[in-house]
C-alpha cells in the first residue's frame, strides 16, 4: 500500500514539474503575447493618426479649391499655420476668423507680412466680422483654475456660422470650459465654437478644441484658442 502511495506521489510531483525548456517556452509565449498587444496598440494608434492627418489635409485642400487660392497665397497661409497650436489644423485659417486673426498676429511679430498677398486672401475668403476675443474672458489667477458654473451655453462645429446647440456648462476659466456633449456628437480633437453669457457679459462664438471627453463621452473638456502658447 505504501509503495502504491509512493508511486502516485512521484507521478503527481512529476506532472507539476516542468523542464527549463518548457519554462522558457511558456515565458516566451507570455512575453510574445504581451509584445503583440503593445505592437498592435502602437500600429492602431499610428493608423488612427494617419486617418486624422488625411482627413485634415483633405479639409485644407477642399477649402483652398473653394476659395481658389493660388500657390503664393497657400504658401503664406502655410507659414502662418506654424503658429497654430496644432499646425496640422491649418484648415482653421480658412474656417474660423479668430484662429486666422490670432495666428496672423503671432506670425506678424516675427515676420514681415506681404500686405498685397494678405489682402487677396481676405478678399477671397470673406471670413466675416471678428468674433469675441479670448483676451476678454474673465481673468483667473492661473490659466488652469476653473470657476464652477451652472449656465446654458451653445456649441457648434467651428465651421458653422453660429454656436446654436444648447448645452449645460459646468465650469469655466480663461483657458477653457467643461460642457455637455450633445448626443455624443463631438470627440477628442474636434474644433468647436462656444457662446455663453456670464453676468452682463456675453461671449459669442469663442473658438476652441475638445481636448478630451469624460463620463462615457457625455462631457466635453474644451480648451479655448488654437495658437501655440509659446508664441
Amino acid at each position: 500500500m505504501e509503495k502504491v502511495q509512493d508511486i502516485v506521489r512521484i507521478l503527481f510531483m512529476r506532472d507539476l514539474r516542468t523542464s527549463p525548456v518548457e519554462t522558457a517556452i511558456f515565458l516566451g509565449v507570455i512575453f510574445g503575447f504581451v509584445a503583440f498587444l503593445i505592437i498592435a496598440g502602437v500600429l492602431r494608434k499610428k493608423n488612427e493618426q494617419r486617418k486624422v492627418s488625411r482627413f485634415l489635409s483633405n479639409k485644407w485642400d477642399s477649402l483652398c479649391r473653394i476659395y481658389e487660392l493660388n500657390d503664393e497665397e497657400i504658401a503664406l497661409l502655410e507659414d502662418i499655420s506654424r503658429y497654430l497650436d496644432n499646425p496640422e489644423k491649418k484648415y482653421l485659417l480658412l474656417a474660423n476668423y479668430q484662429a486666422f486673426h490670432d495666428s496672423l498676429t503671432a506670425y506678424a511679430r516675427e515676420n514681415e507680412v506681404n500686405k498685397e498677398l494678405l489682402d487677396s486672401i481676405t478678399s477671397k475668403t470673406k471670413m466675416g466680422q471678428t468674433e469675441s476675443l479670448i483676451a476678454e474672458m474673465p481673468v483667473q489667477r492661473r490659466r488652469s483654475r476653473r470657476r464652477p458654473v451652472q449656465i446654458t451655453a451653445y456649441i457648434a462645429p467651428i465651421e458653422h456660422s453660429q454656436a446654436h446647440i444648447a448645452v449645460r456648462m459646468y465650469d469655466l476659466s480663461r483657458g477653457g470650459c467643461r460642457v455637455d456633449n450633445p448626443d455624443k456628437r463631438f470627440f477628442q480633437g474636434d474644433d468647436v465654437k462656444v457662446s455663453f453669457k456670464i453676468g452682463d457679459k456675453s461671449f459669442q462664438n469663442v473658438p476652441g478644441e475638445v481636448v478630451r471627453t469624460s463620463s462615457f463621452q457625455k462631457i466635453l473638456h474644451i480648451s479655448f484658442g488654437h495658437v501655440a502658447a509659446n508664441r
